[in-house]
This record gives C-alpha cells, sequence and structure tokens, in this order.
C-alpha cells in the first residue's frame, strides 16, 4: 500500500496556504508538507527531483495542490513547463497533482479538462479537512486503512 509520504502545496498566496496547510495537518494522514509560493521555483524544484539519480534531498510529492491564478506563470503554464521537463527516472508517474483555484471560471474548468492526462482532480478553493481525506481515500489509501485511523469521510 502507498503511503503520504509528501504534500506539495503551490500557490502564491499566503493565507490559502496557511489554512491548506492546517487542513492538511490536522489530517494527520501527510508526514511531510511544504509550500512553494512561486512556480518557477516549484519547476526548478521538479527538474532536481526528476532528473537526479539520487533524489533523497529533491523526492517526488506524492500529491501536489496547484494553483491557476499566479503572477508571472499561472497553473495551466506551469503544467505546460512540467511536461517539459525530462524525466529520465520515469517519477512524474507517481505524483498525483490536483487543480486547486479560486477561479469558479467555466474557462478554466473546461480549459483543465485538456489536462486530463496531467491533473487528477479540479477543485475551488478552500481546501478543507474533509476534501483533504477524500483526496486520499480515492488516490492513495486503502478503504480499511481510513477506518483505522477513525477518519469518518462523507
Amino acid at each position: 500500500m502507498k503511503k503520504l509520504d509528501f504534500v506539495l502545496l503551490i500557490d502564491d498566496d499566503e493565507a490559502d496556504n496557511e489554512f491548506h496547510l492546517e487542513a492538511i495537518k490536522s489530517s494527520e494522514i501527510s508526514l511531510k508538507t511544504e509550500i512553494i509560493t512561486h512556480p518557477e521555483k516549484a519547476l526548478i524544484y521538479f527538474q532536481k527531483c526528476f532528473g537526479q539519480a539520487d533524489n533523497t534531498q529533491y523526492p517526488v510529492p506524492d500529491l501536489v495542490f496547484l494553483d491557476i491564478n499566479m503572477p508571472a506563470l499561472n497553473g495551466f503554464e506551469t503544467l505546460d513547463e512540467l511536461r517539459k521537463i525530462p524525466d529520465p527516472y520515469d517519477r512524474k508517474k507517481g505524483m498525483i497533482i490536483m487543480m486547486l483555484t479560486g477561479s469558479t471560471s467555466l474557462l478554466d474548468s473546461t480549459r483543465a479538462e485538456n489536462y486530463a492526462d496531467m491533473i487528477s482532480g479540479y477543485y475551488v478553493k478552500p481546501l478543507t479537512s474533509t476534501l483533504f481525506l477524500k483526496i486520499v481515500q480515492t488516490h492513495f489509501l486503502e478503504a480499511s486503512l481510513v477506518k483505522k485511523q477513525n477518519v469518518n469521510l462523507l
């Protein structure tokens, strides 16, 4: 069974990051959560975690939450650049990416469909502990483990 070791938030909004970090921590399921506020820095991180034979210093996140509306590179542009990063050790496939955005625009949700090969979900902020647990249950945990942890999902 896959263990949820590392969650990465890519979002420029500090207040959202604090709220989302608390939602993730309260679940007690993620061992490590990191925040990157600039998509350019996230892309540098991904280059290191995909490109180095020994990636212990730059582990591949199990789960990434990516905002759409950010300066310099938006979430879609970030995905376009992520797609270009070489992955000689075939690590991208072990990473689940969720769009997590404040955008309620139908154009953004429709555009996200063009990235179905890269993203596993599209959610409007905020990330609540209930939503986080639902995502984890769907993509990472066996139902028996969730029950053992007394996590009650909708």
